[in-house]
């Protein structure tokens, strides 16, 4: 950790700190949740398995997030690992708003009431376990109360400010 303040500005340029991280490929998810029967979910990039045992999962949500208001209302949530074909429903869930989002998006409530949507390659359900700031975002950590895997898809990945495919062929959005 450097000797200067926790979170000071950095003298990185945004828009190039912006690109760099935009060179490491990442899958994508859609975090979904639901308080009082109202679904809510937002595209999430970053997500990582924190640890085997006992099983927890991170996940990185805005600080302005509605999903992330509803998770920690309702303690529950589940990752849903999109598709190569999903391009259309990360791009719904990265601008959409409210529980709109679900419109024409086909999906079932999972083991822990979280939606679990029709054609994602798994989905991960779990309990909320802690929360941590991260300057603009908070980090949760879920413990794994659920884990489904859907057949052989291929993943949909980011890159470069795109939803593509393995192969590299830029998906539609």
């Amino acid at each position: 950790m450097s000797q200067s303040s926790k979170y000071e500005q950095g003298s990185v340029d945004p828009v190039t700190y912006r690109n760099a991280l935009g060179n490491f490929v990442t899958g994508v998810t859609v975090v979904t949740t639901a308080l009082d029967g109202t679904p809510v979910g937002t595209t999430v990039s970053a997500f990582a398995a924190l640890s085997l045992s006992p099983p927890l999962i991170l996940v990185s949500l805005a600080r302005k997030s509605e999903t992330l208001s509803q998770i920690k209302r309702s303690g529950i949530f589940a990752v849903n690992i999109l598709s190569e074909g999903q391009s259309e429903i990360a791009a719904c869930f990265a601008t959409a708003a409210g529980a709109g989002k679900f419109k024409g998006i086909e999906y079932r409530n999972g083991q822990n009431g979280a939606p679990i949507i029709a054609g994602t390659g798994a989905s991960i359900e779990c309990d909320l376990e802690d929360c941590f700031s991260g300057g603009d975002h908070e980090i949760l950590v879920g413990l794994v109360r659920n884990a489904t895997v859907e057949g052989d898809l291929a993943p949909l990945v980011y890159f470069r400010g795109s939803f593509s495919g393995l192969a590299g062929e830029n998906a539609v959005v």
